[in-house]
């Protein structure tokens, strides 16, 4: 299977894109985790994004505890 570069897919802002590369593997290694099954490039490159896009949001900017540990 061959995940394509999708340059239709606007990434989530233009400060911090995620490479075409980045998401082309993380599709890749999707589909082959799901039994390399025919078809649905677009759908395992949309999930890619998605999950890339959550980890990314979830990772920066760190968050700061508001409380006091000693």
């Amino acid at each position: 299977m061959i995940i394509e570069n999708r340059s239709d897919n606007p990434s989530p802002s233009e400060a911090d894109p995620i490479e075409d590369g980045v998401i082309q593997e993380r599709a890749y290694l999707l589909w082959e985790a799901e039994g390399r099954q025919d078809g649905g490039s677009d759908a395992y490159w949309h999930r890619a994004r998605q999950l890339i896009e959550a980890e990314t949001r979830s990772a920066y900017p760190p968050t700061q505890s508001r409380s006091h540990r000693s």
